[in-house]
């Protein structure tokens, strides 16, 4: 999602287009494209960590939770841990590098411990699939990318689903859909259909892999779908100038919002279910189930479900707009360092040594959030796997 969000953003004919990095997830993670846009979007907030800053150096991982105001009252936020020690199972570095010589780009996760990476050979060109073991390293091809003559969006919206890869190119104003079976194979061109014009919306975000076919959005034009088999896509009744966030569910704001968190307003475009913004306008990252709400200027969150009960609190201290990955996880950024915050178990990881640059915004999709580490490295963070 954050890598959408990074390359569908308007006004550039190239794979990322604009960084709208959030984050993440930003994936930005993200996201985005992570995204980054929310994801992963805007620039990093420099605040420190709960409520006041910490000596240079000084690590926090140990310290007990911190009771910060918000809103008149003392909530409390759960420490900061560092990564390695906390999901342990769940961060790896990657070289930038395949075993052939080629540029890698991780751009999803095929499932817990299994990473889809890019190979290019140009700037941001994608030609071809390879999966790695995240704990052996062994890389393996997948697949070639086709790109067709006049190719003028590079592929983007990698998506893995239901036994399939997916992802999108464009042709001046026609978008092409392609996939590929999971275990490899030959790419083929499921579906073609108009290319929105560039736009705050984006053109194609969202794509996604469902039992029955294929899914995205376009523009401000709503959902399509397109059965597994191909043929000419379809628009989804009622999802005029909503935005695919996670099948079957769509909303808005768009993942592009400069201001907003996107998605605070969803509909499931299957069953015509509604959720609204629980947060009444402050939510700074929103799923399916919650969103995280800030309270005027304090670096203390609210946790709300969608029906608006309270879920506790997290430290929104470096958080810019972003969506929840998996439903449970928000991404900040700081000069020093970023963290991942864990709403379900409550927990808050530290990733520190990762380049932190303004133009270096990190990448996440729904399953995993991207770091470039100081070394030029890749530190990637396997959401599937933590528990």
């Amino acid at each position: 999602m954050v890598d959408d969000l990074e390359q569908n953003a308007p006004g550039r004919r190239s794979m990322r287009g604009l960084r709208a990095g959030f984050a993440v997830a930003a994936c930005g993670v993200v996201m985005a494209p992570i995204v980054m846009a929310p994801i992963v979007m805007g620039a990093i907030v420099a605040v420190p960590a709960y409520a006041r800053p910490e000596p240079a150096g000084r690590t926090v991982a140990a310290a007990a939770a911190r009771p910060v105001p918000a809103a008149g009252r003392m909530v409390t936020v759960a420490p900061e841990r560092p990564i390695e020690k906390a999901w342990p199972k769940a961060v790896h570095k990657v070289p930038r590098r395949l075993p052939g010589g080629g540029l890698a780009r991780p751009v999803t996760m095929l499932g817990a411990g299994r990473l889809l990476l890019t190979s290019e050979n140009r700037h941001e060109r994608a030609n071809a699939l390879y999966v790695r073991q995240l704990r052996s390293g062994r890389t393996v091809k997948l697949a070639d990318i086709p790109l067709p003559k006049g190719t003028t969006l590079f592929p983007s919206g990698f998506t893995v689903g239901h036994g399939k890869i997916a992802w999108w190119t464009a042709r001046g104003r026609t978008a092409d859909i392609w996939a590929v079976p999971e275990k490899g194979g030959k790419a083929r061109r499921v579906a073609s259909a108009p290319l929105p014009p560039p736009s705050r919306s984006g053109h194609i975000t969202g794509l996604a892999v469902t039992r029955k076919g294929f899914a995205w959005s376009a523009g401000d034009w709503g959902v399509f779908t397109v059965p597994a088999a191909g043929g000419r896509p379809r628009s989804v009744t009622g999802t005029k100038g909503l935005h695919l966030m996670r099948w079957p569910w769509a909303g808005s704001p768009g993942p592009f919002d400069p201001i907003k968190a996107p998605y605070q307003s969803i509909k499931n475009v299957e069953t015509g279910e509604t959720r609204a913004d629980p947060a009444s306008g402050t939510a700074v990252a929103c799923g399916v189930s919650r969103c995280i709400a800030r309270a005027g200027d304090s670096p203390a969150g609210r946790v709300l479900g969608r029906d608006g009960r309270p879920q506790g609190a997290v430290n929104v201290a470096g958080m810019r707009p972003q969506p929840l990955l998996r439903d449970r996880f928000a991404v900040a950024q700081h000069p020093d360092r970023a963290l991942i915050h864990d709403l379900r178990s409550k927990t808050s990881v530290v990733i520190k040594g990762i380049n932190t640059r303004v133009g270096d915004r990190t990448a996440a999709g729904d399953d995993f959030v991207r770091f470039t580490r100081a070394d030029g490295a890749y530190l990637i963070v396997d959401l599937a796997s933590v528990r």
